[in-house]
């Protein structure tokens, strides 16, 4: 809307006429206010003003009438009153991965199961008394020479013995390497026998003994005996150690009444492994009998265990013999091994 002043001069009219200021004549003011809202009063004060020559000039008084209500003014005030909270900012480090390394298969678990596997046994040692270079059954004629790794016994004595297939003593020499206690060594005697028939089955045998005449160590072949021909000589099949004693130990003392043995052997006959405990006077005060499989294809020498209950007053020094005997018609000691342990009551 548009505001309109009309100034209208009475005596102007429509000639243009020019109002002469000394005469003073009155004049109309009309003033139109419009109002902001759809509903507006047109107010209009007119108001005379006359000028006396004589007196002051009335000040001209305004009066406006209208219903317009102003609009509220917004004026922002600044809330001092809010805190403002820093979250501190986590920096995340980064870590170092580690490539797992690559595992081309897979590993196979296996549950123990409630039979017990044999372990392969380590390879045994060379027997502590072997004859080297004659094997069983071979065909010999006198003078034998076999060639043997030996000790000498606590008598400073190697005794090698020759046997008829009825028992009886071919031929037997003690020899004295008393000088030579304590070591090992290889001898090669040579053994001459005399027979009364063309042939004969024979056991070579080389043992010795300790300080109470108890058999210390001793080994054996058997032999086919000409008294006229020529050697047809055998290899041993087999020089290790036939009987392995993994407990008990040389020089360990027992008490309880009862030796709890465990080894293994490799079997040189059908007849069972027997473990005696022989005191200095040469009475057995325990022993054993033990069943032992033939050797496989995995294990050469089977493992076994033994209980040995025996009776003593006093603290006694034995000797702990493992021995197998002959079940071949001519009987007697195929080989024997031992050591010395204490029994206690």
């Amino acid at each position: 809307m548009i505001w309109i002043v009309f100034l209208i001069f009475v005596n102007s009219g429509c000639t243009g006429q020019q109002p002469n200021p000394e005469t003073n004549l009155p004049e109309t003011i009309i003033t139109i206010f419009d109002s902001p809202t759809s509903s507006n009063t047109l107010a209009a004060t007119q108001e005379i003003i006359s000028t006396d020559p004589i007196t002051e000039p009335i000040v001209p008084t305004e009066n406006i009438s209208s219903s317009y209500t102003p609009e509220p003014t917004l004026t922002f005030t600044p809330d001092l009153s809010a805190t403002t909270t820093l979250t501190p900012t986590i920096t995340l480090t980064p870590t170092r991965t580690i490539i797992p390394s690559r595992t081309p298969y897979p590993t196979r678990t296996i549950r123990p199961s409630r039979t017990p596997i044999p372990t392969n046994t380590p390879t045994p040692s060379l027997a502590f008394f072997r004859i080297n270079n004659i094997g069983p059954f071979s065909f010999v004629t006198s003078p034998i020479r076999p060639e043997a790794i030996v000790s000498p016994g606590e008598d400073g004595l190697i005794i090698v013995e020759l046997m008829g297939e009825d028992g009886r003593t071919i031929t037997k020499e003690n020899i004295n390497y008393q000088s030579y206690l304590g070591r090992r060594f290889g001898i090669a005697p040579e053994v001459s026998f005399e027979l009364e028939r063309v042939s004969e089955y024979g056991r070579l045998s080389i043992y010795t003994k300790d300080r109470y005449s108890r058999m210390l160590a001793l080994t054996s072949v058997d032999l086919l005996l000409l008294q006229l021909g020529s050697n047809k000589i055998t290899p041993p099949k087999d020089l290790t150690e036939p009987y392995i004693i993994r407990r008990p130990a040389p020089g360990d003392t027992i008490q309880g009444g009862v030796i709890v043995v465990q080894g293994l052997a490799r079997i040189l006959s059908a007849s069972p492994i027997i473990i005696e405990c022989i005191d200095p006077d040469g009475n057995i005060v325990g022993d054993a009998t033990v069943e032992v499989e033939a050797p496989n294809q995995i294990l050469s020498h089977i493992p076994f265990e033994a209980y040995i209950p025996y009776s003593v007053d006093e603290s006694t020094n034995i000797r702990f013999t493992v021995r197998q005997e002959s079940a071949s018609r001519l009987p007697g000691t195929l080989y024997l091994y031992s050591f010395e342990i204490t029994l206690e009551p």
